[in-house]
């Protein structure tokens, strides 16, 4: 029995150091696990399933409804109703097995059940019988002649007979199901018949014009002072089984790839391949939108609000800084880590505080979030560049895992298992966080000045957050100091702002280049060297005196 209680307590210390080894910024944080905390509980709602609707999409409802049609002397012959569709839950049990799901684009992935009314709206959904622990069930209607994954669970619903009502291309060609008059009647028939027709009474006369689902969609910016397109939103419009979806371009516009009759339901999931924002420390972030025909326009935040108090436009502004470093240019810099090579989205928890964020991927362990993102009631700058700040040092670690890895045991690791604790790093603890937040910070900068002076063509912006990491006296932070940006941008705070600021008379470095130092840069005075040896600069014999300006 001892030898077992010693085999177990070493593994239970080699999960702690393996967790430890792989942190920053926190080292700590019990309440980083799926549960919900005490102040979200009071604002975050999971959505609240109604009825299970009677499926018109059914086999045996559509052949119903085709017998009825024949009665009615409306159809003249025997209809071939066969499965083209399957009603499927998929049962995801890790991270890794939804990502596999995800993988396939051409799925339509929902949380709720497709049958299901919702009686109650809200920020996320997770089934109440799986644990929190574990991905929710995935709801897909999926073709006959589609593949499924091989080593996922999942259930069969119901076999569906969908047929294409979208059947008479834009463009004027042949139409690829001739008889859509019988089609049209065949469906408003099973509607009629399970009941589901009468909210669309008032459709009757349009329902044979169709229409595609587009719109625009915005965030307010509180330096722009107006809404500003959010790119890269998958916005869905959904009608029982079948899914339209459009990405929203640099203006926030987007149009769907198909049309439907009647109305449809328009939501927007948070996520993309690489990224996925969560509600909370919780479920998938969602915006419920309308049921209806036509645009769907929507407005994120309040013009009234000086700082971000709205969750969507929240989850907006976070996704938006996610897009620039995953999917935009990103200055030449390497990307965060990629679903393809972590099997699975990296997860962003976008919490409603106002603290100390960051990016621990230990807590992948235990189906937490990468990066806990805590920039609740700041300004759109902030959480844009926060975000940004986050993903540079998930990005960091794929620059170089060996150097990056140490980095942050001596930073981090170290001193927060010894008796010193984790608020007295000492001098070798002290100089490694220092690398670690100012090439972050350095990266934060770069975007954000690019977002506002060179996009928005705010020409005189500076990035005046709480920690303007653009000018800073030395003794104010000793970690997120101001010289990655110094050793790019042209201006010496000394000679500027007085004897309080460092000196810099370094300068025309590139944001790549800074970058491409890190590899083998085990500490502070590593990454100066590195930079120096690597690099042709005409200021570089300044980067000593520049770097002393911070002291262990």
């Amino acid at each position: 029995m001892e030898q077992r209680k010693m085999y177990w307590a070493n593994v239970c210390m080699v999960m702690v150091i393996c967790w430890l080894a792989s942190c920053e910024k926190e080292a700590v944080i019990p309440e980083e696990t799926q549960q919900v905390d005490l102040e979200e509980r009071d604002t975050l709602q999971m959505i609240k399933l109604g009825k299970k609707l009677e499926n018109p999409y059914s086999v045996a409802n559509m052949r119903k409804a085709w017998e009825s049609l024949k009665e009615k002397s409306k159809v003249s012959k025997d209809g071939e109703i066969e499965t083209t569709h399957i009603y499927v839950r998929f049962k995801p049990k890790t991270e890794g097995e939804l990502s596999t799901l995800k993988t396939d684009s051409t799925l339509a992935l929902y949380d709720i059940p497709l049958d299901f009314e919702i009686s109650e709206t809200g920020d996320f959904y997770h089934d109440p019988e799986i644990p929190t622990d574990q991905p929710t069930y995935q709801y897909a209607s999926v073709p006959i002649n589609h593949g499924l994954p091989e080593n996922i669970d999942y259930e069969v619903l119901e076999e569906l007979f969908v047929p294409d009502e979208d059947n008479d291309p834009d463009d004027g060609s042949k139409p690829a199901f001739a008889a859509k008059e019988t089609i049209y009647q065949l469906v408003d028939e099973s509607l009629r018949l399970t009941g589901n027709l009468d909210d669309e009474i008032g459709d009757a006369l349009t329902a044979k014009r169709k229409w595609r689902p587009s719109g625009i969609i915005k965030v307010y910016d509180h330096i722009t002072n107006s809404y500003v397109g959010v790119s890269g939103i998958k916005v869905r419009a959904r009608r029982w089984f079948t899914t339209r979806r459009g990405f929203t371009d640099k203006n926030g516009r987007y149009s769907c790839n198909g049309r439907f009759r009647r109305k449809a339901n328009y939501s927007i999931k948070w996520d993309r391949y690489e990224f996925s924002i969560r509600a909370g420390s919780y479920g998938q972030a969602i915006l419920n939108g309308p049921k209806k025909r036509g645009d769907w326009n929507v407005n994120l935040g309040s013009s009234l609000s000086k700082v971000v108090n709205d969750r969507q436009q929240y989850y907006a502004l976070i996704h938006q800084g996610a897009m620039d470093y995953y999917y935009g240019s990103r200055f030449g810099l390497t990307s965060p880590p990629r679903n393809h090579i972590l099997k699975r989205q990296l997860k962003i928890a976008a919490r409603q505080k106002n603290d100390r964020s960051s990016y621990v991927k230990a807590r992948r362990i235990w189906f937490g979030s990468d990066i806990s993102l805590l920039e609740w009631k700041s300004k759109s700058d902030k959480v844009y560049g926060t975000i940004v700040h986050e993903l540079a040092h998930a990005a960091h670690r794929e620059v170089d895992r060996n150097a990056y890895n140490a980095v942050v045991w001596d930073a981090w690791s170290g001193p927060c298992t010894s008796s010193n604790g984790c608020e007295n790093p000492g001098p070798t603890g002290t100089n490694r966080r220092r690398l670690l937040e100012t090439w972050a910070s350095a990266v934060e900068v770069t975007f954000v000045l690019h977002r506002y002076r060179k996009y928005f063509n705010r020409s005189n912006y500076n990035y005046d957050s709480e920690i303007n990491l653009q000018l800073q006296r030395i003794l104010d932070k000793p970690y997120y100091t101001s010289a990655g940006y110094d050793m790019i941008d042209d201006v010496n705070q000394r000679n500027t702002y007085g004897s309080l600021y460092p000196i810099d008379r370094v300068k025309g470095y590139t944001i790549k280049q800074l970058e491409g130092a890190l590899v083998g840069a085990k500490s502070w005075n590593q990454w100066r060297d590195n930079i120096k040896n690597k690099y042709n600069n005409a200021t570089e014999k300044y980067l000593d005196e520049l770097f002393n300006n911070w002291k262990d």
